[in-house]
């Protein structure tokens, strides 16, 4: 869903006295063009769920402990479907999270920097925040022939960590860098670091390489969702899932925001050959052809909860003790296929992680 849906969400019912509707569009417009949208041009939103651009530090300090994945080996070039194979873990000033989304081609991570500024975050712009310079930065581990590192424009060849890698670094769209790194971290398989800083020597070239080079696996671990389905129209495949996040770039754009889960389902499947970005891209655009269904608190929707199932343009909602569950298709299908979705998904403990259910055995 992209930013012009907020716009007919909004219309449809007002915004919960969190954000108001100058407030949640003002800062969308702020996030789009300073976040994603100065890597492309970005929406932020899901559902009416807006990651506000207002200042929420990057966590952890220099002389934090080294997060250390439990397994130290490279982390494996293909795996079961929708696992995560690598960990959390920092390099100097640097932190990667762990992987809070997986699709069928790769698993996007959030990337954190002491001392820079991310916004990542809804929060109340009364609430006095510490600001620095901002970073928009995060890391994609592409399954083995996922992508192709030659439509990384105008790179030069670099090494890390003894493999060879592709590097691009920029000042475009008002950022003082923009620092782009790709490399093999195994074999026929890529990783790729996107960083935008408002500060122009951190992190520098090397402190991504130097980041790249701590990459290791993890015991691997299928994703989970405090949801099971009992259907989904015929001929949709899923695509993509995340955890505690939104599918994608959207949930890296607010992957502190508190989010449950959400799932992304394609006809015909999405491809897991050739790229060069997530599905979807920076803009976060609904991938051609897919829904997507998401769980998030219902303090993160702009729309009222109201008893059974409710119907907008190209989505419908089901509220369950607090919880926003939303078919989102944009168009694609029908009311009655996204009540029938709707209908037939039973919620879980989302407070509970340990109680989700492992996402291939919650779908049909």
């Amino acid at each position: 869903m992209r930013m012009q849906d907020l716009v007919e969400l909004a219309t449809s019912e007002p915004p919960p006295l969190r954000h108001d509707a100058d407030q949640i569009l003002a800062s969308g417009r702020r996030f789009r063009r300073r976040r994603r949208a100065a890597m492309g041009a970005a929406a932020v939103v899901v559902l009416g769920v807006i990651a506000a651009a207002v200042a929420v530090p990057a966590l952890g300090r220099q002389d934090d402990p080294v997060q250390v994945p439990a397994v130290s080996g490279p982390v494996p070039a293909t795996a079961e479907p929708f696992t995560f194979t690598f960990g959390g873990y920092r390099v100097g000033k640097l932190r990667v999270e762990k992987p809070v989304d997986v699709s069928t081609a790769y698993q996007l991570a959030s990337v954190y920097a002491d001392g820079l500024t991310t916004n990542d975050k809804a929060v109340d712009p009364k609430d006095k925040t510490v600001q620095g310079p901002d970073l928009y930065a995060y890391l994609t581990v592409y399954r083995a022939g996922a992508y192709d590192p030659s439509k990384l424009a105008g790179a030069q060849q670099v090494t890390v960590d003894g493999r060879p890698g592709l590097e691009v670094n920029d000042q475009e769209h008002g950022w003082a860098a923009r620092r782009t790194l790709a490399w093999q971290y195994n074999t026929d398989a890529w990783a790729v670091i996107n960083a935008s800083s408002d500060d122009a020597a951190f992190p520098s070239a090397k402190d991504l390489r130097d980041l790249a080079a701590g990459l290791r696996g993890s015991a691997p671990s299928v994703a989970k969702v405090p949801v099971t389905l009992s259907y989904v129209p015929a001929g949709y495949q899923l695509a993509e899932v995340a955890m505690h996040a939104m599918p994608g770039l959207n949930g890296i754009a607010a992957a502190r925001d508190g989010d449950y889960a959400g799932l992304l389902f394609s006809n015909p499947g999405l491809p897991t050959t050739g790229l060069s970005e997530p599905f979807g891209g920076v803009e976060g655009d609904d991938p051609p052809g897919s829904f997507q269904i998401f769980v998030v608190p219902a303090a993160n929707s702009n729309q009222h909860a109201s008893p059974g199932l409710s119907c907008g343009t190209g989505f419908c909602n089901r509220w369950v003790d607090g919880v926003n569950i939303q078919v989102s298709s944009g168009g694609r299908l029908t009311d009655t296929e996204m009540k029938q979705i709707l209908d037939g998904v039973r919620l879980g403990n989302v407070k509970d992680d340990s109680t989700w259910t492992d996402v291939t055995a919650a779908t049909p």
